[in-house]
């Protein structure tokens, strides 16, 4: 069964949230959020590579800027920071809520390119051991509603 965009929203919504709600400011929800971004990121990179890996974050800003232009798509040429951690500080800057919704955006393109990419089964298994826990439960559980 295809997954809607819908029900990998509800997904991720489920996976940032319980971490970020903890946070008290937008630095923690951001560091927070990063965090299971990075997860992903980290599993991934075993299969593709942190170039690879660094392909799929740099369209997904990309696509997330359209709804959060205020993102930006590369670190300045005089950072030294690398572009996830460029995303964690631009993300410092914003309220928590604005926090959530542009990185749930965020992760969602980032899972559909990846589904695009190497297919849904296989991304699946990958968003199983980057989150585990209650993935399976609600990955179960939207397929019931």
């Amino acid at each position: 069964m295809t997954r809607t965009r819908e029900t990998l929203r509800r997904i991720v919504r489920r996976e940032l949230r319980p971490k970020a709600a903890a946070a008290a400011d937008a630095k923690a929800v951001a560091a927070a959020t990063m965090e299971t971004y990075e997860q992903l990121a980290r599993q991934l990179a075993r299969l593709i590579g942190k170039a690879g890996v660094s392909a799929i974050h740099a369209r997904s800003v990309h696509l997330t800027q359209k709804e959060f232009p205020w993102l930006a798509a590369a670190p300045p040429a005089e950072s030294s920071q690398l572009p996830i951690q460029h995303l964690r500080t631009t993300l410092e800057r914003q309220q928590p809520a604005v926090i959530l919704v542009s990185a749930e955006t965020l992760v969602v393109n980032f899972i559909d390119l990846l589904e695009t990419l190497i297919g849904e089964h296989l991304t699946t298994r990958l968003l199983q051991e980057a989150w585990p826990g209650d993935f399976m439960a609600g990955t179960a559980r939207e397929a019931t509603e």
